[in-house]
């Protein structure tokens, strides 16, 4: 038959190209692209393995072919497990994938019985992809995850019908021979079916590592590459957003390293960026704050949503003490290093976090005035006297 012939070759093609773009896109995916790559190629290899390997025996193409087809599922279950962040219960899959080929091998050689190892081989891979499908469906939040959860839900719906129209119009001895298979109208609409879902679905696929990519490009623009913590543009895009005009109830700290200048100074660049760093990492353990960023040098503003200002103090201060006690030795600074804070609370009359933020600077502008390595909040007096600790001059 010419168009199973076509299908024949159109198959292996149309999966090689696919899994070849797979592993080269996944260097920017989660991890999941390269699985999604060698399953895309193993498939392939099993739908051209008749073709090219046609000397030899012919229960030795069709196991061969199968290990080609059970490696390919196992892989995009795989890929989908990683994708969701699934456990992916490697040894229970791989077990099930070596008991299912040893029975497809044994009808294959022992009772040739290639109808019997159709149905089998065909459920027992619509289950090694199915099994991901149910543990990761709940998982998929985007459009195009669900997308692809859909796609493959459909490759296990199409697997399912296929083998229930061959066992329903076929008998034992319906394919006496693979030859007889190949000319059949099954095969021939069971490739083209595996071409229509399998081409959908690597689409889905390439979809989602798209999506990955400009996710990645998009946070990596909003991220301060130093620390991780926001920029200017990410903090602004992380806030809640104001509601008939007045911004969202919170708390709003500015922080400062005091004397950041005379630390690279006096310890050099590499060192000041260290500190940078363990200043991102104290903000991000003590501060419950849905948007933390590096505004630039050694100034960082927090948003703590629904925190009063009484308590966004006591979580900065918590923060205060657990940044002096910091040991530096191990990058070269053997002196305490310190920071000062400011405190505020989003006021009736706020339009934007900036009003909040004003406010909470100039309360960093007192401390400062007051022997640094405070926390000062709004309409609070300043404490008199020297600071706890000795800082870096």
């Amino acid at each position: 038959m010419e168009q199973t012939d076509n299908f024949a070759y159109l198959l292996p093609f149309i999966f090689l190209v696919f899994g070849t773009i797979f592993l080269i896109v996944d260097r920017w995916s989660d991890g999941s692209a390269r699985y999604w790559g060698l399953g895309y190629i193993s498939a392939a290899l099993g739908f051209a393995f008749p073709i090219v390997a046609y000397a030899l025996p012919l229960p030795v193409q069709a196991v061969l072919s199968n290990v080609f087809f059970y490696v390919a599922f196992f892989l995009y279950g795989h890929a989908m497990l990683v994708r969701f962040r699934r456990p992916t219960l490697l040894l229970p899959r791989l077990l099930f994938t070596l008991a299912a080929f040893a029975v497809v091998c044994w009808l294959i050689v022992v009772r040739e019985d290639l109808r019997s190892q159709l149905a089998v081989g065909d459920s027992s891979l619509a289950v090694l992809l199915g099994i991901a499908v149910v543990s990761g469906w709940r998982f998929a939040r985007s459009a195009i995850d669900r997308m692809l959860v859909a796609m493959a839900s459909m490759v296990v719906l199409e697997t399912a019908i296929r083998v229930t129209v061959l066992l329903l119009s076929t008998s034992a001895d319906s394919f006496e021979s693979l030859d007889q298979f190949l000319s059949s109208d099954y095969a021939f609409l069971m490739q083209m079916a595996a071409s229509i879902v399998g081409f959908i679905m690597a689409l889905s696929v390439l979809g989602s590592v798209v999506s990955d990519v400009v996710t990645g490009h998009r946070d990596a623009a909003a991220r301060d590459p130093l620390t991780g913590l926001f920029n200017r543009r990410g903090f602004e895009q992380a806030l809640p957003q104001a509601r008939g005009g007045a911004f969202p109830a919170g708390a709003v700290i500015v922080g400062d390293i005091d004397h950041f200048k005379q630390v690279n100074d006096r310890f050099g660049h590499a060192a000041g960026d260290h500190v940078i760093i363990g200043f991102a990492q104290i903000l991000r353990a003590n501060l419950k704050s849905v948007a933390i960023a590096r505004f630039g040098g050694e100034e960082f503003v927090g948003f703590l949503p629904g925190v009063g200002q009484a308590e966004a103090a006591e979580m900065v201060e918590k923060a205060r003490l657990g940044f002096a006690a910091m040991n530096w030795q191990d990058h070269g600074i053997d002196a305490t290093i310190t920071a000062s804070f400011g405190v505020s609370a989003s006021a009736p009359g706020d339009h934007s976090v900036h009003d909040a933020i004003s406010r909470a600077d100039a309360c960093l502008y007192v401390a400062k005035n007051a022997g640094r390595n405070r926390v000062v909040t709004e309409g609070q007096r300043p404490p008199e006297g020297p600071p706890p600790l000795r800082i870096v001059s």
